[in-house]
């Protein structure tokens, strides 16, 4: 019976409008609905309160002008086409295999493109003839009943027209599924799905009764109709068979199951991921010039844009409460050439030697522009010499363990004039690390240094002068260890949305 409705339903789903018997209505108003009228003994009438043939044509009313054809079977020999004054319910067997031969033999018979739905009304008791069979090439000793529905669900596969079925009366137990939608037996649930693939499951079929109604893919292709019930209740099945799919099964489906499941995994995953920090956002820690920063992990700490945080990097007041220490140091090099012997230096030189390097460079475009001739010479001189000088080799000048001529020194002082990243490497102050524990460790840090602090890794992206005191670190994290990984899988942006924060960045406090 279940099944039944089922087909019945994926009849509902297609939009198929169709008129009268036969092919009386050109080919595009809509799909030709084929009927297979179970004409056994065993079905019951189709209305209590009708004739058998007044209540078959009065089914075909509710096509509401869309093309049928009608198919009453009962044996191989029982089977009639478009003659309704057949339908008297005294067929000797009942035997789908030669129904759905004789819907495929008319299904040929259209133009190619034709759209077809087949309805079943059945009781779906199986009993083929002994004698319809003999050509059939069963093999000896096989059950009748299990190769016949075997090969009927092989040619229903094969013929690919969706499949609605009504169940009449009381299905048979045995062979039923026990949990089931609306009991329907094994073999009518079998015949949907071998039609209608996926769309047939269970689980679709449950869905689509729970809403009732059909949609683009949620479609019912099982009914069930009691005996008492008759045409009142297949009128309306039938009309929801062959009336336009829509998307409101679908609609309502996201709407009430969904989307409540999906904001709840939503929120949930929120909620895991709520705290800062997560891989791509970045800490930045202010430095003073001389004073140590003592930083802590997950401590509970007060945030910098309000409230109170207890993970990532925190300020402590101690070392000995401190995971890490970042400290920004002037650099140790001297630039002034005390102590080194300055024979053979022209008095030019020997007063631009102490000089720091933007009186230096000052100095030198005066002697350059305004000197005499001798400290013209001098200028120029020195200048050349200090250009072909390479980078190594002017560091390894000033190196403080070097004791070189006061006129090489000069010369390699005068190439940082003119060498914007060694002057930077070797004259600005610098971020000393010093890690505490069993993997204590003190490095020098740059943009481009990995470091890891606790539990945490990350790359250092930018040392730059400023801030609220004299320079600032930005940490990017590269390693947050989390609950699953979800802090590495969920992307950056979801994460900050569930902080309610605009920027990645926060500085340490």
């Amino acid at each position: 019976m279940a099944t039944l409705a089922g087909l019945l339903g994926m009849l509902l789903l297609a939009p198929t409008p169709s008129p009268g018997v036969a092919d009386a209505a050109p080919p595009g108003q809509g799909p030709v609905i084929l009927f297979l009228v179970d004409n056994s003994a065993s079905l019951p009438p189709l209305d209590p309160d009708e004739k058998r043939v007044e209540a078959l044509e009065k089914m075909f009313t509710f096509l509401r002008g869309q093309r049928y054809r009608l198919i009453l079977f009962g044996g191989r020999k029982e089977v009639f086409v478009d003659d309704a004054s057949k339908y008297r319910n005294n067929g000797q067997w009942t035997d789908f295999y030669f129904a759905f031969q004789k819907a495929h033999e008319l299904s040929q018979g259209y133009p190619p493109g034709t759209e077809f739905r087949l309805i079943l009304l059945t009781d779906a008791i199986v009993d083929p003839g002994p004698d319809d069979w003999e050509d059939m090439n069963v093999p000896p000793g096989t059950d009748l009943r299990a190769f016949s529905i075997k090969k009927t669900l092989a040619l229903i596969g094969e013929i690919k027209i969706p499949l609605y079925v009504i169940l009449v009366g009381n299905p048979p137990k045995d062979g039923a599924h026990p949990g089931d939608l609306e009991q329907a037996p094994g073999l009518v649930l079998d015949m949907v799905r071998a039609a209608n693939g996926a769309k047939a499951s269970p689980m679709a079929q449950s869905l689509s009764s729970f809403f009732g109604d059909d949609g683009l893919l949620l479609k019912k292709f099982v009914y069930r109709v009691e005996p008492h019930e008759g045409l009142k209740k297949i009128e309306p099945v039938v009309k929801r068979i062959t009336a336009p799919s829509r998307a409101g099964v679908e609609f309502r489906f996201f709407l009430y199951l969904v989307l409540p499941l999906l904001l709840f995994l939503v929120l949930l995953l929120g909620l895991l991921v709520r705290s800062f920090p997560g891989p791509g956002d970045v800490e930045v820690v202010e430095l003073a010039l001389g004073q140590p920063a003592h930083l802590a992990v997950d401590h509970l700490h007060k945030v910098q844009t309000g409230g109170w945080g207890a993970s990532g990097l925190s300020l402590v007041g101690d070392a000995k409460d401190a995971t890490a220490t970042l400290s920004y140091q002037q650099a140790g090099l001297s630039l002034s050439g005390a102590g080194l012997e300055t024979d053979g230096l022209d008095p030019a030189g020997q007063a631009l030697l102490p000089l720091g390097l933007d009186e230096l460079k000052k100095k030198l475009e005066q002697l350059s522009d305004e000197g005499s001739k001798d400290e013209k010479i001098f200028a120029l001189n020195l200048d050349y010499m200090a250009k072909n000088m390479t980078g190594p080799e002017a560091e390894k000048l000033l190196h403080p363990s070097r004791r070189p001529s006061a006129v090489d020194f000069l010369r390699a002082k005068v190439h940082l004039l003119s060498n914007d990243a060694l002057r930077r490497k070797l004259t600005e102050p610098r971020v000393q690390l010093v890690t505490y524990g069993r993997d204590a460790q003190r490095k020098e840090l740059g943009p481009g240094s990995p470091l890891r602090i606790g539990r945490y890794g990350f790359i250092v992206t930018d040392v730059s002068r400023g801030g609220r005191k004299d320079a600032r670190i930005s940490l990017y994290y590269d390693r947050v260890p989390s609950l699953l990984g979800l802090k590495t899988i969920l992307p950056d942006a979801f994460q900050r949305a569930f902080r309610f924060r605009r920027s990645s960045h926060r500085v340490v406090s």
